[in-house]
């Protein structure tokens, strides 16, 4: 097994996850948002 770990692929990988999970954040924040105005808005 390789045990050596790369400090930069590791850093890219965590602002790469974090980058996905805000988008995934925001379009689910704004699907849930879409909804509520659809029931409220005639």
């Amino acid at each position: 097994m390789n045990a050596q770990h790369d400090p930069f692929r590791t850093e890219a990988r965590r602002r790469g996850i974090r980058r996905t999970a805000w988008a995934v954040g925001l379009v689910a924040l704004a699907v849930y948002l879409a909804f509520i105005l659809s029931a409220v808005l005639p």
